[in-house]
């Protein structure tokens, strides 16, 4: 019912390759962003945030 002949394969994998890798890279800024945000809660260091 949902064949996908050799052409369309070619035509495909290239699109799904890059949006697997972009998948990839959002996660991985993702884990960075969350690991940083800790890091800095850790050590205290509260004088880069703004309080009004």
């Amino acid at each position: 019912m949902f064949e996908i002949d050799i052409e369309t394969f070619n035509t495909l994998w290239p699109s799904l390759l890059v949006v697997i890798m972009m998948i990839g890279v959002m996660t991985w800024a993702l884990v960075k962003v969350v690991q940083l945000m800790n890091h800095g809660d850790a050590d205290g260091s509260k004088q880069n945030r703004i309080t009004l």
